[in-house]
């Protein structure tokens, strides 16, 4: 690859890599996906020792070389707070060895069916996983629009903070950029259960394919469960599930059990409206990413009016104050001050005017008595 030594500056010696994560062992060990394994572990880098997570090519798993140089390309060019930050690299001794910063919540599937995530958490998770897609769809300037391919909730991951960012690039294309519409005509490559049935029937691949595999996500988050599951009803694909449960008015029933008393019925109209728009077959009636993000900004607006803050928990007590924030007492005073101040002049205007009035009425009276008594002297009538 021609463009190899722009990223020399990001490689990190395999040996290094190997003392950090104890030559790859079970112990460090985090999970598996498409392009390996997963291991944390202590690394020096950049003067700080930092804890790193080293994703390790296995080609066994369907990805190899292209798949390694192309994450490096993508993750070094563009750079989001929603997306996952690459570290460095190592292709020595025949390893090829992804470097990313260490997210000790690891990916959202994870959690899916668990309580642990409030409602309004998977809110804001699905914001800021929104606002990562938005930045791939639409990076500003002249940089090439990006094509995710693989939107799924364990390429979702998450920071201490429970933020949310977009990883794993692997499978990702690059289109152009400063265009209302983009479309590639390609192999069909993702996940089952995620991907637009439109690109899987036809090769065509737009940023809409993108919206559709979200939509899938938004609908994992409300339902507790991954997008296919074991069942051999109509139950097994959600996508299919969620479409019928939507337009017979029932989607309550497919609602997670433990978000059922916390979701506000504006909130859950507002979502699953948006997650319902963008699993429509014909892509040109699926929502831009960035109304995506707007809607969900709404619902969780409904969601945090509806909740009051003493039931709210430390994460969610910051969403709220980020939406409302608490203002100092002098500000308060200062306000309450201009309220009285203008309450003030609004009464003061209204008596004067009032005052004007009648004046204004006396006078005329008074003209007018004025001249009767002037005409009455030259009738010969006298007034007393």
């Amino acid at each position: 690859m021609s463009s190899i030594n722009e990223f020399a500056h990001l490689k990190v010696p395999l040996e290094a890599i190997k003392l950090a994560t104890n030559n790859f062992g079970d112990n460090c060990y985090i999970s598996e996906g498409g392009f390996g394994k997963v291991y944390k572990g202590e690394l020096f880098h950049f003067g700080d020792q930092v804890m790193v997570a080293a994703k390790r090519l296995d080609r066994r798993f369907g990805q190899g070389t292209p798949e390694f140089w192309k994450e490096i390309m993508m993750l070094s060019r563009y750079r989001h707070e929603n997306l996952v930050s690459l570290l460095g690299y190592s292709d020595e001794g025949g390893e090829n060895v992804l470097i990313y910063e260490y997210l000790p919540n690891k990916s959202l599937d994870r959690y899916l069916s668990s309580p642990k995530l409030s409602w309004i958490q998977r809110l804001n998770i699905c914001i800021g996983a929104a606002c990562g897609l938005e930045y791939l769809h639409n990076p500003g300037g002249t940089t090439q629009r990006v094509l995710h391919r693989d939107i799924k909730s364990s390429n979702i991951l998450l920071d201490n903070n429970w933020n949310a960012k977009i990883s794993d690039f692997g499978l990702s294309k690059i289109g152009p950029a400063n265009q209302e519409f983009t479309f590639l005509i390609s192999h069909p490559a993702g996940t089952p259960g995620y991907c637009d049935p439109l690109y899987v029937d036809k090769g065509y691949l737009t940023k809409e394919s993108d919206v559709y595999s979200f939509g899938v996500v938004l609908f994992e988050v409300l339902c507790g469960r991954l997008c296919i599951a074991n069942y051999d009803d109509g139950r097994r694909f959600l996508s299919k599930l969620a479409q019928s449960c939507y337009e017979e008015n029932k989607m309550r029933t497919i609602v997670l059990d433990c978000l059922q008393d916390q979701i506000s019925p504006d909130c859950l109209d507002k979502f699953s409206k948006i997650a319902y728009q963008c699993l429509q077959r014909n892509h040109y009636q699926r929502p831009l990413v960035a109304e995506i993000i707007q809607e969900l900004n709404a619902a969780l607006e409904y969601q945090l009016r509806y909740v009051k803050p003493g039931d709210m928990s430390e994460e969610e007590l910051k969403s709220y104050y980020d939406k409302y924030p608490k203002k100092p007492i002098l500000t308060l005073i200062k306000g309450h001050i201009k309220r009285i101040l203008y309450y003030v002049y609004i009464c003061l205007s209204i008596y004067g005017i009032v005052y004007g009035v009648l004046l204004w009425y006396y006078m005329i009276v008074n003209v007018n008595m004025a001249r009767r008594k002037f005409i009455d002297a030259f009738s010969g009538e006298v007034w007393i």
